[in-house]
């Protein structure tokens, strides 16, 4: 991957660089997607609402133990709700409506092999609160409507019997534990009761327990009651006889009023009156206890006995007629979705781990070196169509020659350019070495094409096949192996025997000749240099098809007699530190090195104007040749390549 800022255009192309992978992983996708939707079973829904009110209904004005509600304080509101939502979806609840369903005998019956219905139900059960609303929807899913139904109403009448069974076992443990209270406080009482009476009877203390009121107010109420009652018995005295009814009676009252007065002097002269009325409190307080107790306990018996509940069912569930899932369309529009966004994705994770040097860009910034040159791929099926040849496949190598028309002979001849601009413009033969790094990268059909277009621009050339270990030159041109290179370095013959025609004009070649059992050695000797001296005076141009760098040494070696050499690059194939390596080793000798050709070069890595270069050429040139329709037909990548690189040349949107 490139380190620079990227930008759309870097973007779009990565896009269509990795379009195999996009569309692979897609299609896959979408296939998946579509099966298993055609394959799943419906799943139909049901649902039933039901309301859960803050409190429960007031049938009595008595208050329950365990109040079925909440305050108004929005906190325990929504706390209480939620803990509501959450009770909806435990397994306590599933377990009682499994039961109720009678889906645990359905395992008995069939001996424990199904799953746990509680664990079915809590998959198939969802609690959808109604916003700004008291009422919940239960909806239940099932390949079977009628079950479907039944699930979401048993959930919600066994929650509704859940909630009260709750509040019922509430209010009987309160009550166990007021019936212990009671008694410990009825005991509680007796015991104080019993305490007051024996401290009075010891202390003769004459004071009537009913008798509360203190102070100097108390007092004197009762001593102006005491005042009028003698009064009263005064005027009785005129009217009635001493035995009268109302005579007794009325001194009985005078003798109470006189016992008040009394016990209330009395306290003042002593402490035993107050630990008297203490005693009193306390079993004034624990008879108050009691009564509360026993009262609480009456109404606890009274609200276990009402079936009372804040929950209800609103609507119950009917039988779906039609399945809820899966819905084709939206899985469909879904599988679209997330197969483009994860394959774009996917791709560019791709390309980011891609590390091989594919476009001039990559040249120029990764190997920091010259780009001399894009050969597009060439397609195998290709035909030869002129007035002497027809129908008949092309031979790669030397396309430039039999196809000069073409993009690809118009991409070596710019190459042709690019090098001799590079050189100097002396009338000096030059030497040049075309190496690579690795085999297969395209070096022979490099050399071989940028030798015949120099040939055509009227130039004496010498193509060398240096390659002793895996030559290809003879069969390049059709020619005998025998009597070549390694022939001449093992002293066998002179030049001018094994140079041979290759069939086009200005164009020579010497073939790879015997086989050698150390090339490096024959290829670094002085027969070598003799050899260069000797063809230097012969031609204008040597030119060198070596061996890979990477697997030898021949071409370094060769590099260090020639004037200049280039690196053949096949886009998409090496990686980055590898070439740079072979760019090093070639720099470190005594040739010049000229630059990098980038060969089998994609649209998509290729530079706006190499594509259009190519465009427009073979546009001309088939123009010359009657304009066949067919041949100015382009890919779809090619138009987008060209669109695209138009469009954003002097737009571009730094992301």
């Amino acid at each position: 991957m490139i380190d620079k800022q990227a930008n759309i255009q870097d973007y779009i192309q990565v896009i269509i660089r990795r379009r195999g992978a996009i569309l692979t992983f897609f299609t896959v996708l979408f296939i998946t997607v579509l099966i298993g939707t055609l394959k799943q079973r419906p799943i139909y829904e049901a649902k039933a609402v039901i309301q859960i009110e803050k409190n429960s209904p007031r049938v009595t004005s008595i208050q329950e133990v365990a109040p079925m509600g909440v305050a108004d304080d929005y906190r325990a509101y929504k706390d209480y709700y939620e803990t509501q939502y959450k009770l909806l979806q435990s397994p306590t609840l599933m377990r009682r409506a499994a039961d109720a369903l009678g889906l645990n005998k359905d395992i008995l019956r069939n001996k424990g092999k199904r799953a746990d219905p509680a664990k079915r139900l809590l998959k198939a059960v969802r609690i959808m609160p109604m916003k700004n609303s008291q009422l919940v929807e239960i909806i239940a899913g099932d390949t079977d409507p009628k079950m479907a139904s039944r699930i979401a109403n048993t959930v919600a009448e066994e929650y509704i019997k859940y909630n009260l069974q709750r509040n019922v076992n509430t209010a009987a443990a309160a009550a166990d534990w007021l019936t212990k209270e009671i008694d410990d406080q009825r005991q509680k009482l007796t015991i104080a009761e019993l305490a007051l009476q024996k401290y009075r009877e010891a202390n003769n203390i004459n004071v009537l327990p009913q008798v509360r009121m203190g102070g100097e107010q108390a007092a004197e109420q009762v001593k102006s009651e005491y005042a009028k009652s003698q009064a009263v018995l005064a005027g009785y005295a005129e009217r009635y006889t001493e035995e009268h009814p109302k005579m007794a009676e009325l001194r009985s009252q005078i003798n109470s009023l006189r016992n008040k007065i009394q016990g209330m002097e009395d306290v003042d002269s002593g402490n035993k009156t107050m630990e008297y009325r203490t005693l009193e409190r306390e079993a004034d307080n624990s008879r108050r206890m009691y009564e509360i107790l026993l009262s609480r306990l009456r109404e606890i018996d009274v609200t276990s006995t009402m079936n009372v509940n804040n929950i209800s069912i609103v609507d119950r569930a009917e039988p779906p007629e039609k399945p809820a899932k899966p819905s084709l369309i939206l899985n469909m529009i879904l599988a679209v979705m997330v197969g483009l966004v994860m394959g774009i994705g996917l791709g560019f994770f791709i390309d980011y781990l891609d590390m091989t040097i594919k476009s001039p860009t990559d040249i120029r910034d990764i190997m920091e070196s010259r780009f001399l040159g894009g050969v597009p791929g060439i397609e195998e099926d290709t035909k030869i169509e002129n007035a002497e040849i027809k129908n008949v496949e092309i031979d790669r190598d030397r396309i430039t020659h039999l196809r000069p028309t073409s993009p690809v002979a118009e991409a070596y001849r710019h190459i042709r350019t690019e090098i001799l601009s590079l050189l100097p413009r002396d009338a000096a033969p030059k030497v040049i070495v075309i190496t690579s790094a690795e085999p297969q990268a395209g070096k022979t059909i490099t050399s071989a094409n940028v030798s015949i277009s120099l040939a055509q621009n009227g130039h004496k050339v010498l193509f060398i096949d240096a390659d002793l270990r895996k030559p290809q030159l003879h069969k390049v041109f059709n020619l005998d192996r025998q009597d070549g290179l390694g022939d001449y370095l093992m002293r066998k013959t002179d030049l001018e025997a094994i140079v041979k025609d290759a069939g086009i004009e200005n164009l020579k070649v010497i073939t790879s000749g015997k086989n050698v059992t150390n090339p490096a050695e024959v290829i670094g000797s002085k027969r070598m240099m003799d050899l260069i001296a000797e063809a230097k005076s012969m031609f204008d141009f040597v030119i060198f098809d070596s061996s890979p760098v990477i697997s030898v040494t021949d071409a370094v070696i060769l590099s260090d007699m020639a004037d200049a050499a280039i690196q053949v690059v096949r886009s998409g194939r090496i990686l980055a530190p590898a070439a740079i390596k072979v760019k090093e080793k070639l720099m470190n000798t005594k040739a010049k090195f000229l630059g990098v050709v980038l060969n089998d070069l994609k649209a998509e890595h290729s530079d706006y104007g190499y594509y259009h270069y190519y465009k427009y050429n073979h546009y001309y040139g088939e123009e010359d040749q009657g304009r066949n329709p067919e041949k100015k037909k382009q890919t779809f990548k090619n138009r987008i390549a060209s669109i695209v690189k138009y469009r954003f040349k002097d737009k571009m949107v730094k992301v």
